[in-house]
């Protein structure tokens, strides 16, 4: 029985901009990597926040933020994680990275991302030259650019136009969100597309995640759910490491205090003392 986790919307700002928050996710990155969790980081390559002047590119070697962030995700990788793409910015106009939404989709009021036509499935020329693979470009420069590969893709908060999710599927053969045409499938499932190996894979977060608004309520809910998974199905969630900040403690001259049972170490020993084994998702592909 295998388990997923993946800490979601972290990016070289908001919560993660200074030291002490880096830091903290390190921690947690520690504790992941020493109990055998294989973890997946939904990178947001450039943070913007319009209000505040703010606008960090990961691979900004001048940016001393960025340069910190950067430091970190390497120390991610040798602890094992999985890097993916979160969008580029995961915000559009005057919107704030992780709040924002980046690709088209219906009934959107504000701050609306530009449509792409269909046109741009029709040949290379109009392909190149549309908004979806523009920011598809630009997320996968930056990580070039700060010399990581990313391993999967997720859209912002799992919306993106028709013609826009067929621009991206043939960008990138591995998107980790649910299937918009099966979403409720607890699967790895696919669909036709231009990709490399032509088809695009699913690896769904059926368990959903943990609301900042609802933490107890959700951990019970996650946990009461995963109960009644099978054998073949996947005990996959999301987590925002920042919920867990009020629970790590720096000390001198000494490692930071990480408290037992936060919502997050609760998921954890959960799935793992009722025989699910977290697994990466190349190994879940594979």
């Amino acid at each position: 029985m295998k388990a997923l986790i993946r800490l979601e919307d972290v990016g070289p700002g908001g919560y993660y901009e200074s030291a002490e928050s880096q830091m903290k996710l390190l921690a947690i990155a520690d504790y992941l990597y020493l109990h055998s969790v294989p973890f997946h980081v939904a990178v947001i390559p450039r943070f913007v926040d319009p209000e505040r002047g703010i606008d960090n590119a990961m691979g900004n070697p001048y940016n001393a933020i960025s340069v910190r962030f950067l430091q970190m995700l390497r120390t991610f990788c040798v602890r094992g994680a999985s890097l993916g793409m979160h969008g580029y910015t995961h915000q559009y106009g005057q919107s704030i990275s992780g709040e924002g939404f980046e690709f088209a989709f219906a009934g959107c009021k504000q701050d609306c991302p530009p449509e792409d036509s269909q046109e741009s499935l029709s040949t290379m020329i109009q392909f190149r030259q549309s908004y979806a693979y523009t920011r598809f470009y630009l997320a996968y420069s930056e990580f070039q650019a700060a010399g990581l590969q990313p391993e999967w893709f997720e859209t912002p908060h799992y919306m993106a136009s028709d013609v826009q999710r067929k621009i991206l599927e043939a960008c990138n053969w591995l998107m980790y969100e649910s299937n918009p045409e099966d979403p409720d499938n607890r699967q790895v499932t696919s669909r036709s597309s231009k990709s490399i190996l032509g088809k695009t894979y699913y690896v769904p977060t059926s368990l959903g995640y943990v609301n900042g608004s609802a933490v107890e309520q959700d951990v019970n809910r996650i946990i009461n759910e995963a109960i009644d998974y099978g054998k073949n199905d996947l005990a996959s969630f999301f987590y925002h490491p920042y919920l867990e900040f009020p629970y790590i403690h720096f000390r001198k001259h000494a490692h930071p205090y990480y408290e037992d049972h936060t919502p997050l170490k609760r998921l954890i020993q959960h799935m793992t003392s009722n025989g699910r084994r977290f697994v990466s998702i190349q190994n879940v592909i594979s």
